[in-house]
């Protein structure tokens, strides 16, 4: 049945819809695009299970699978006890890639869609797609910024080259990225570098210098070349910010001194590495003895270091209940998490062992930062 009435008739519409067929789960990509957001409280509302997909948590060829939402509203728990003990009897977890990335499948996906809803607009006239561009601006930055690739890695490797410890780095991530717009305090990007510059102004020793990195997926409107030193000037610390844009991330963490993000899952590439990290909202991640649990203004001048076995058996952990191989960037990579899926929901093991209490237990932090309601 197709639904082409505004986004305020969606949550009446779906309810009815899940009523009348007397559906008993939901499968979604991604619980906080606006439809599914309204699709998965009104599941909920009723007692219908939540299965959402996203993008591996570890990278690059695996997705998730978790009941109930990802990130904040994710039910991995967070005690180090409870982590360790799913983790009891795992295998080690196999970090080879079994599937590449093939070429140009991405962008021939993305333009199916793209121009049917672009071209066939009068046939769904009130659907409102998730993100903040139009496509056809976003084709045009990715390509200027592919064309830059070479310019890009060739600047960031001068910095690299000069770069002397120690140093903090910051990741960045993409505005129109849910985890900004929905699983974070701040508004947009800008406002986070802002904070951080204050507090790294303010507390980090004299020669420490911070390194923002670019998301290499960012194809938004903002010359961060141009934004990030002139946040660093206001600040006070122009001399002491380095705006990065190219080179794999591998590349910054293996000597950083420590790194802070907001939410992003570039966290557990430090913690992989085996360098202080903080994230400033709350992460999958973000568990006592992984990530410092230490106020940002503390982190620059004694940042908490990873316990590795933790991180081991985080890692375990986590694919053995929420993560299957597997990837949408290959047709072989999308039938093996297709399959994979499949058989946790048929044979009830999403989730595994699936917690009793359905309070996301990363709820608390989000409720004090304004996130989630208390």
């Amino acid at each position: 049945m197709a639904f082409r009435g505004r986004l305020a008739d969606w949550p009446a519409f779906v309810g009815a819809f899940m009523e009348r067929h007397a559906i008993t789960a939901v499968l979604m990509h991604s619980e906080q695009r606006p439809y599914h957001h309204e699709a998965a409280a009104e599941a909920r509302r009723r007692g219908i299970d939540v299965i959402v997909t996203e993008l591996g948590y570890l990278r690059p060829d695996w997705m998730t699978i978790e009941k109930y939402g990802n990130s904040v509203d994710s039910l991995f728990p967070t005690d180090p006890d409870t982590i360790r003990a799913l983790a009891a009897g795992v295998p080690d977890v196999d970090t080879a890639v079994r599937y590449p990335r093939e070429a140009g499948l991405e962008t021939v996906d993305d333009l199916k869609t793209n121009l049917a809803n672009v071209f066939l607009w009068f046939t769904y006239p009130h659907y409102r797609q998730h993100g903040l561009y139009h496509p056809f601006v976003a084709y045009a930055r990715f390509l200027w910024r592919e064309g830059q690739l070479s310019r890009r890695n060739a600047a960031a490797r001068a910095v690299r080259d000069r770069l002397a410890a120690p140093f903090f780095l910051f990741a960045m991530q993409t505005d129109t990225d849910f985890q900004i717009r929905t699983n974070s305090q701040y508004a947009d990007t800008t406002e986070a570098l802002t904070e951080v510059f204050a507090s790294f102004a303010a507390h980090a020793p004299a020669g420490t210098r911070l390194v923002v990195k670019k998301h290499p997926g960012d194809l938004g409107p903002v010359h961060w070349a141009e934004r990030v030193p002139q946040l660093a000037a206001a600040a006070g610390i122009a001399g002491r910010v380095a705006f990065v844009d190219g080179l794999p991330m591998s590349e910054w963490t293996h000597d950083a001194a420590g790194l802070v993000t907001i939410n992003s899952s570039a966290g557990l590439d430090g913690l992989a590495a085996g360098i202080p990290t903080i994230t400033l909202s709350p992460a999958i991640y973000d568990v006592p003895g992984l990530t410092a649990q230490q106020p940002l203004d503390a982190f620059w001048t004694a940042p908490q270091v990873p316990d590795p076995a933790l991180f081991a058996a985080y890692r375990k952990a986590l694919a053995a209940s929420i993560q299957v191989r597997g990837t949408i960037y290959s047709r072989a990579g999308t039938r093996a998490a297709a399959e994979a899926m499949a058989n946790r929901i048929l044979t009830g093991t999403v989730n595994a062992p699936d917690p009793a209490d359905r309070t996301p237990p990363r709820y608390a932090r989000a409720g004090a930062l304004g996130i989630r309601p208390r």
